[in-house]
């Protein structure tokens, strides 16, 4: 049986091992995951299978990127205008548990923790493989509707000078990103 709770701190560093083996890694990786956890803003779920991590999903108040972009900052800034923005990310099932709901479930409960904060956009960055794919962009959606999207090739491109790997293209990285504004939808919305 799969259960559901809090990150807490006992299981940072096995958090970061998993975003490390299947996401991105690197020391800035690992210092802004410890920076994001002690952010009293956080927030993260878990799903475990006997005791051990299956998956996560985190987030923190504000605009952030895998790595700075100065002017996208900016732009989504001026979309927003005063309008109070989270970025939920590194959500990530192993594979051997995927098609469980558990990317559903993980999903849900960062909306409704979205929702406890008052948050009405979500910032996603979505991970745009070279062939094209967009693995997380349907899961996502369940915490809202995209109201600002942009696709921006090569997105990773700089992860070398802050000594991030790519799992897919290493340090070397030819992966895009689409950016997107998810207005956070209620309780009382359709489908939830």
């Amino acid at each position: 049986m799969i259960s559901y709770s809090c990150i807490e701190e006992k299981d940072l560093s096995q958090i970061i091992a998993l975003y490390e083996n299947y996401l991105n890694s690197g020391e800035y990786i690992r210092n802004s995951m410890e920076k994001e956890f002690y952010n009293g803003d956080y927030l993260g779920f878990k799903a475990c299978k006997d005791g051990e991590i299956v998956g996560f999903f985190t987030g923190q108040s504000g605009i952030s990127f895998t790595c700075p972009h100065p002017e996208l900052e900016n732009e989504i800034k001026e979309f927003a205008k005063d309008r109070k923005i989270y970025t939920p990310d590194g959500l990530l099932v192993l594979e051997e548990y995927r098609g469980r709901e558990i990317t559903r479930e993980l999903v849900g409960r960062m909306r409704r923790a979205l929702l406890d904060k008052k948050v009405e956009l979500a910032l996603v960055e979505l991970w745009i493989y070279p062939d094209g794919s967009i693995p997380a962009q349907k899961p996502l959606r369940g915490i809202g509707e995209a109201v600002f999207q942009k696709k921006v090739p090569l997105f990773y491109k700089e992860i070398k000078k802050y000594g991030i790997r790519c799992p897919i293209c290493g340090e070397d990285c030819t992966c895009g990103a689409l950016l997107e504004l998810l207005e956070v939808k209620s309780d009382s919305d359709e489908g939830v």
